[in-house]
């Protein structure tokens, strides 16, 4: 056996392509399991909350909706007694606060 690199040119590049395979096979797995991983713990888009229904007091108007993010900003109109703004959870549907605004 030849121990001198010059004559022996192939053992490098053979070197290299063993080690770009290796390479390949670990990007390979580590795709496999990302998608895998995605289709498994994603949690389902499309479940929602059903119906949700807010407290609007008997006599009020619901007077603007908007929405900020996956927050619902209703403001309630009608009477001193019915001015309010509502926030609620889109993602849950559950009412987070209220604003009321009282006449001083």
């Amino acid at each position: 056996m030849v121990s001198d690199p010059v004559q022996q040119p192939g053992q490098g590049l053979k070197a290299v392509v063993i080690g770009l395979g290796v390479l390949l096979a670990i990007c390979a797995v580590v795709v496999v399991g990302t998608i895998v991983y995605r289709l498994f713990a994603a949690p389902s888009a499309a479940a929602g909350f059903g119906i949700s229904s807010l407290p609007v007091p008997a006599g009020c108007s619901i007077d603007q909706v908007t929405a900020e993010g996956d927050r619902l900003i209703v403001q309630v109109g009608g009477n001193d007694a019915c001015r309010r703004v509502m926030i609620a959870d889109m993602k849950t549907g559950a009412l987070i606060g209220q604003f009321q605004f009282k006449p001083e």
